[in-house]
């Protein structure tokens, strides 16, 4: 007889439980799987607990690490000798068991029982010296009137918590015939395979892992006191000798000296020494320009500030950055505004200028890196040392403060927390927040489609809320839970008070008596008359429904299905352009009707000029500036575009797009295609 087990359907249990049901029952068991997966192991704690057998492990592949996520891999160990085989056994051990899936008490508790297994042979591993993807759980059962000999279980279901409980899986349970047989492989395999834990040496390299080296290792009061210690002595290591020239370099400036500046100026050195860059997050009328023009000073190499233009300043009468750029005597630096930022990262592919520090000012600017001036500034930033300057480092969505770390952080090699995986995690951060933001947005008593309320209920099960109560307030709360997660995962890289702070601190508020008293906003409300109302209406019901924006998403009118249909990160970056786009003229209708009326004219003249260049080539790319640059409005010329121009601006395009100073998916479209 023999019994289907998916995981996901109701009658039956997952393969899990099952294995739990049979435990107690068993004295022998024998699994055959991809790797020895704690993750595993601990959904079957309760069901080992319960039964004195002796757990035979015999592992056929290798994990590794690739985006975050562990992976097995084949590897064939012919010519290889047993300690190359344990050696690589205990890597992937190592990778597998530290990982955010393992960080939680149950774990804690768990391990001490698999050690104790261990330690006393109940728990024998091997691994074998070739690949093997098999699946197959073996029970030899105790005698009893129903099962003979035993069954075993073959089937998909890898030893992790997933493959027992998790995710869609097809395993077969038989009873009645092939026990002999599918022993009969195991024991060939088991015979033939590298000892792991039968080995005294390799057994006790596994247990000193998980007791000081694994996320669950035994800390002892002092040994944390010595860490946090040595941790800030090194922070403060040579403050004295820097906290003297900073006062210096304040004196001389002519700007008072404040504990918090020079404090945050040493903590930001300290980052930016392990980190290589820094967030400088404190709100508005701190001094953060301050603060980052004495980083700059001490760090004594060459840079550049890229800043608004509103913040430049003027370099005759030494104001905004000039003005800071004079007084820290930053002689060797440059400072350029947002709007040039292109064209200085063009520049530095074909010069070097010798810059090795960037400041960032108003960094926040640079949240979406699916623009063209994020990825001058990504190529500016790249293998320098990075000071970012903003008062709202948290925006709308995850991926904001992500793309600031990006700027000087390797995602995949993140020191900043234990599993090197800011890729991945940022990744579920984003889809946590996609998930709650749609469920906020959607769920309701009364669906207007099916579709909406299947997701809004996958959603809620995703991320862990019942549908009962006041929902959207439990979604809320994961929201603000998500917050204070990401919060706390880029504090080592980032510097944020508010005046409450510096007031809550005994030293500082001594310094900050004469800061202004900010009263809470005041709503105002203005009321459009029943004309304007309406006319607001058909404007934006317009902008809504005929503003097609076919300059900025060209893919939508490529003729091939296939291509057109299979959305991509071309499509997705052209679809955030139009969007821009569209909410841009929607808020220059809100400002004034002056500074609408100007857009629409610049619109008009954009959308012609574009056509012409269209007609006249048979082409069009994404990137105006070029098209720009070789249009003519002399009144004298017959054209616009000549057939060299035309040439001209597509080898630019070429040259900028190997180069990639270009969006990374931006092409050149034919008419014909």
């Amino acid at each position: 007889m023999s019994i289907f087990i998916t995981n996901k359907e109701e009658k039956n249990l997952s393969l899990g439980d099952r294995i739990k049901q049979i435990m107690p029952y068993s004295y022998e068991l024998k699994f055959l799987v991809g790797f020895f997966y704690f993750s595993g192991l601990k959904e079957l704690y309760e069901g080992l607990k319960n039964t004195d057998a002796k757990i035979k492990i015999l592992v056929g592949l290798n994990v590794d690490k690739h985006l975050g996520k562990i992976i097995e891999y084949e590897q064939n160990y012919a010519g290889h000798s047993f300690d190359d085989v344990r050696n690589e056994f205990l890597n992937s051990l190592q990778k597998a068991v530290n990982s955010e899936e393992m960080d939680s008490q149950d774990f804690y508790e768990q391990v001490k029982f698999f050690l104790k297994l261990l330690q006393e042979d109940k728990l024998i591993i091997r691994k074998t010296k070739e690949p093997n993807h098999a699946k197959v759980y073996i029970f030899k059962v105790k005698e009893n009137p129903f099962i003979k000999d035993g069954f075993f279980i073959s089937g998909s279901s890898n030893l992790t918590r997933a493959g027992l409980y998790g995710q869609h899986e097809f395993n077969v349970e038989i009873k009645d015939y092939g026990l002999e047989k599918a022993e009969e492989y195991f024991d060939k395999l088991w015979e033939n395979a590298v000892p792991i834990t039968e080995n005294e040496t390799y057994k006790r390299l596994i247990i000193d892992f998980f007791e000081k080296q694994s996320i669950v290792a035994d800390v002892s009061p002092y040994e944390l006191y010595a860490f946090l210690l040595k941790i800030y002595l090194k922070a403060w290591e040579g403050s004295e000798k820097n906290k003297d020239r900073i006062k210096n370099l304040l004196k001389e400036a002519g700007f008072r000296e404040l504990s918090y500046q020079i404090d945050a100026v040493k903590q930001a050195l300290k980052i930016i020494e392990t980190y290589n860059g820094v967030i400088i997050s404190d709100v508005v009328g701190l001094g953060k320009s301050v603060i980052a023009s004495l980083i700059a000073n001490l760090l004594d190499k060459r840079g550049l500030i890229i800043c608004p233009p509103a913040l430049m300043g003027n370099q005759e009468d030494q104001t905004g950055w000039y003005e800071y750029r004079h007084k820290f005597k930053l002689y060797n630096w440059d400072i350029i505004s947002t709007g040039k930022i292109r064209d200085i990262a063009e520049k530095m592919q074909e010069k070097d200028y010798g810059y090795e520090v960037v400041i960032v000012d108003e960094a926040h600017r640079f949240r979406n890196e699916e623009t063209t001036n994020y990825e001058a500034l990504f190529s500016i930033c790249r293998n320098k040392k990075v000071i970012l300057l903003t008062a709202t480092p948290f925006n709308n969505k995850p991926n904001d403060i992500f793309s600031l770390l990006k700027l000087f952080i390797v995602p995949g090699a993140s020191p900043i927390t234990l599993d090197d995986d800011l890729d991945v995690r940022f990744y579920e951060y984003k889809e946590i927040f996609r998930k709650a933001s749609f469920v906020l947005k959607n769920y309701a008593k009364n669906y207007d489609n099916n579709d909406k309320e299947v997701k809004v209920n996958k959603y809620l099960k995703d991320l862990g809320i019942e549908n009962t109560g006041n929902v959207q307030q439990k979604v809320r709360e994961k929201i603000k839970e998500l917050s204070r997660e990401i919060k706390n995962v880029i504090a080592p890289v980032i510097i944020r008070r508010n005046r409450l702070d510096l007031k809550n601190d005994p030293v500082y508020n001594k310094e900050i008596t004469d800061f202004p008293e900010i009263e809470d906003p005041k709503e105002i409300f203005f009321k459009l008359t029943l004309e304007q109302s309406k006319f607001y209406d058909e404007v934006i019901k317009k902008f809504r429904g005929e503003f097609s924006g076919a300059i900025y998403r060209p893919y939508l009118y490529i003729k091939d299905p296939k291509t057109k249909d299979t959305e991509t990160q071309e499509q997705l970056q052209q679809e955030n352009l139009f969007d821009f786009m569209r909410r841009l003229l929607v808020k220059r209708f809100e400002s004034s009707f002056s500074a609408f009326e100007k857009t629409i004219e610049r619109f008009i003249k954009v959308h012609t000029m574009v056509k012409e260049f269209v007609e006249k080539s048979g082409k069009y790319f994404l990137d105006r500036d070029i098209i720009e640059s070789v249009y003519t409005e002399d009144e004298d010329s017959a054209e616009t575009f000549t057939e060299e121009a035309i040439k001209k601006a597509i080898e630019k395009f070429e040259e900028k797009r190997k180069a990639k100073s270009s969006p990374k998916y931006h092409r050149i479209y034919n008419l014909k295609d």
